[in-house]
């Protein structure tokens, strides 16, 4: 299975922030998963909490491909690079950039 990082972005580790980061999750995911429809790429999104980093969290969230031109229909699509910071966005509609 073939992997690439979406998001590795540091957040709070703080209950009160979750439902903000839920919802960038889906603001920021959302192309994503219409891209994903739209191609009928075989790919799974997952995410992950890979320790902390100072007084936070390092949010993770991986697509996990089974072939190599789905990969690279996306690569060409979104970009190469992880988006690593939250941005509260206006009107509370979150996001990672």
């Amino acid at each position: 299975m073939l992997s690439h990082r979406i998001i590795e972005a540091t957040i709070k580790d703080d209950s009160d922030y979750d439902w903000l980061y839920d919802s960038a999750l889906q603001n920021t995911l959302k192309e994503h998963f219409a891209w994903s429809d739209k191609t009928k790429a075989d790919v799974s999104f997952h995410k992950s909490y890979d320790g902390e980093q100072g007084y936070g969290l390092k949010l993770c969230v991986d697509a996990k491909f089974t072939n190599k031109q789905d990969l690279a229909l996306y690569k060409i699509t979104f970009g190469f690079g992880p988006l690593k910071k939250f941005n509260e966005g206006k009107n509370m509609e979150p996001y990672f950039e």
